[in-house]
């Protein structure tokens, strides 16, 4: 190559880069095939003892530690429980993983990448599983041809003048009371709010009155209005309680989790590197409504 070439090369890099508000990685792949792929290729690209982290829109997360192109621990799993590495045979722990690559690949998209310092030091005999393992058993599995788009369970839909039954309303509304006692694991802060009254109804922790988070009225007022638009600008797409994530752009910093329902509003101020922690609130009680 040329000197004149790598200038040339230089300036387009310099013309096409943009700043990076976070340390996470977007994982390219319209298809989830693609994205199985893709995590793959992160897999297999991993030399130095690194901790992966694979994060898709609806915060289902896979938290692994790779070394030389194997992975020899998982933090964290998308559903279910986590593969024991001390007491599951080898072919057991290599089809879970793959398993594991699909349902984060499988999960709504886009799916974003995170890779950080392992939280401890590998043990000399740690080997891992194989890269050409997991991909053997990743092609096993058939993945879903069509992208997830859905992030909330499927309800009957009704209409606006048609009142909500009585079983439905109890049990949306004791879910946000549930994720109001909840989130006491992770939360710094927590508010219970009357969506229809629009006045808070509990305070908690950093919360309180006499604490430097607490919201007053106007606050809490402000907030379940906002809701209640969201709710009607989306109730097209969106039918029953949701959860509603914001986080900081640098990733680092309080995130804030709400749980809307029919009648109540949850929310729960909490580290945004505890994010899997809501999801894992909100999917336990998404199966125990079930």
């Amino acid at each position: 190559m040329m000197d004149t070439d790598i200038l040339d090369m230089l300036e387009d890099i310099g013309r096409s880069s943009v700043a990076r508000l976070s340390p996470a990685v977007t994982i390219a792949g319209e298809s989830a095939a693609a994205r199985r792929s893709a995590v793959l290729h992160a897999i297999r690209g991993t030399v130095l003892p690194r901790r992966l982290e694979f994060t898709a829109s609806n915060g289902a997360c896979l938290a692994i530690e790779v070394n030389s192109s194997r992975v020899t621990d998982v933090f964290q799993v998308p559903t279910g429980p986590k593969p024991d590495f001390e007491t599951e045979g080898r072919g057991e722990l290599v089809e879970k993983l793959a398993q594991l690559v699909s349902d984060i690949a499988n999960a709504p998209a886009p799916l974003e990448m995170m890779s950080g310092k392992p939280d401890s030091d590998l043990e000399a005999d740690d080997v891992g599983l194989t890269y050409s393992e997991i991909v053997g058993a990743c092609a096993a599995i058939e993945l879903s041809a069509e992208p997830i788009v859905s992030v909330v369970p499927d309800v009957e839909m009704l209409t606006e003048d048609e009142p909500l039954p009585a079983q439905m309303e109890d049990t949306e509304t004791l879910l946000a009371q549930e994720f109001f006692d909840g989130a006491r694991r992770f939360a710094s802060g927590r508010v219970l709010i009357d969506s229809v009254e629009k006045t808070a109804l509990s305070y908690a922790d950093s919360c309180q009155p006499s604490e430097d988070m607490h919201p007053d009225q106007n606050v809490v007022a402000r907030f379940a209005a906002d809701l209640a638009g969201w709710d009607n600008d989306t109730r097209d797409e969106f039918d029953g309680p949701h959860l509603i994530v914001m986080r900081p752009s640098g990733g680092k910093g309080a995130g804030i989790a709400a749980l809307s329902d029919t009648g109540q509003i949850a929310v729960a101020i909490h580290d945004a590197r505890k994010l899997g922690a809501v999801v894992s609130l909100w999917t336990s009680l998404q199966g125990e409504k079930e």
